[in-house]
């Protein structure tokens, strides 16, 4: 695949060695309401970076503040998610002792101790919460023990770090993207020692992968999504396809795996579309039919409940050509036992959810102007 390629959907990753085959689902009596209301960020005179819909955002470990990087001009915007306002916005270098170096971000991760992780194509640079370089990572094969690396095998830089920083996983891939990921690193930053995690996670999406090629040569690509979690001090891994999850425990150097069986919606993708097409109105249309089945959320803890929850979209209807959604909470406990599915009512999910103060924050752009749809849920057990 030459480097021309256009990805439309970015990932994550994460996989298996060990499985725990489907765990009956039992709502436990559980109840779940909610009510929503909207608040607006006031940003000043200031015009907030929406166009990536806060694709590149972190929310603090304190919930106080959250963190948008615009990808373009390397500006910092920090928002007071107390007050509901721009706190200040922080110019990131590109040269100099600070200086960040050139290249395109895609991810950005807040640590405990409040330092930033930009992840870039080829490296990941950390900063303090003003903007100061504390170091660049870069994954040097001859500088890491633990694994005899293939000729053209490299480690990913979009992955992620423990919340101590002491930590990263990525991917295992191969430097030209022409062979699918054998599977994931663990590096310990402090001894520099990589463990080799194999599994086929990553590389079983790429059977829902729509590839739109022009004389033999690959033009465009449309992907599943992986999302990696650091949760309840492991790392955790779903994705849009399939309903499971990958669960990957550092002290015990395990990875187990689940799945699960829902019930208001499909249980995961059908390859009823064409995966290589020649024209780009074709790639369209098979991009349409594959909208139109269930698409699985990423895992967002609540810890207030002790609950993990993930909201998946399905088609409900289409009215003319357009789609229309339905979005399907399902709830899981710490061990990741399936609890409750319920229908979510007048909700429209973004990329940037995250719970603050018991409540689910969900981004909008209203009219160009940045604020959030807040579900407050009240949860009772009988």
């Amino acid at each position: 695949m030459n480097k021309f390629l256009l990805v439309l959907a970015a990932f994550t990753f994460f996989s298996c060695s060990s499985s725990d085959k489907a765990d009956e689902k039992s709502d436990l009596g559980m109840a779940f309401s909610y009510e929503m209301d909207t608040v607006l960020v006031d940003s000043g005179d200031h015009f907030f970076f929406l166009n990536w819909s806060l694709r590149i955002s972190d929310l603090t470990q304190d919930g106080k503040l959250l963190y948008n990087l615009n990808p373009e001009s390397l500006l910092l915007e920090v928002i007071d998610m107390d007050g509901l306002k721009l706190k200040e916005t922080i110019q990131l270098e590109k040269e100099g002792p600070n200086g960040i170096g050139g290249g395109y971000f895609s991810q950005l991760q807040i640590i405990e101790n409040g330092n930033l992780m930009l992840f870039g194509f080829n490296k990941i640079v950390e900063i303090s919460p003003k903007g100061e370089l504390i170091k660049k990572y870069e994954f040097d094969k001859t500088l890491l023990s633990g694994y005899e690396f293939g000729e053209t095998e490299i480690i990913d830089h979009l992955g992620i770090f423990s919340t101590d920083g002491k930590t990263y996983v990525g991917k295992l891939e191969d430097e030209d993207f022409r062979k699918p990921a054998k599977g994931l690193t663990v590096i310990d930053l402090e001894t520099k020692v990589m463990k080799f995690v194999p599994t086929d996670a990553i590389s079983k999406l790429n059977e829902f992968q729509i590839m739109m090629e022009v004389n033999g040569n690959a033009m465009m690509s449309q992907d599943e999504f992986s999302y990696l979690k650091y949760i309840n001090g492991q790392f955790v891994l779903s994705n849009t396809a399939m309903n499971e999850v990958y669960i990957y425990d550092i002290d015990k150097d395990s990875l187990l795996h689940k799945t699960f069986e829902a019930s208001l919606t499909g249980n995961g993708r059908i390859k009823n579309f064409p995966t290589k097409v020649e024209t780009r109105e074709a790639f369209n249309e098979a991009w349409k039919e594959k909208r139109k089945q269930v698409s699985f959320g990423p895992m967002i803890p609540q810890k207030e409940e002790n609950l993990i929850w993930r909201i998946s979209t399905e088609m409900d209807r289409m009215i003319g050509d357009s789609i229309v959604n339905k979005n399907v909470v399902t709830f899981f406990d710490p061990d990741f036992k399936m609890l409750k599915e319920q229908k979510l009512e007048n909700f429209t999910h973004s990329y940037c959810l995250f719970f603050k103060d018991g409540m689910l924050y969900n981004f909008l752009n209203l009219d160009d102007e940045l604020a959030f749809v807040r579900l407050k849920p009240t949860i009772t057990y009988e």
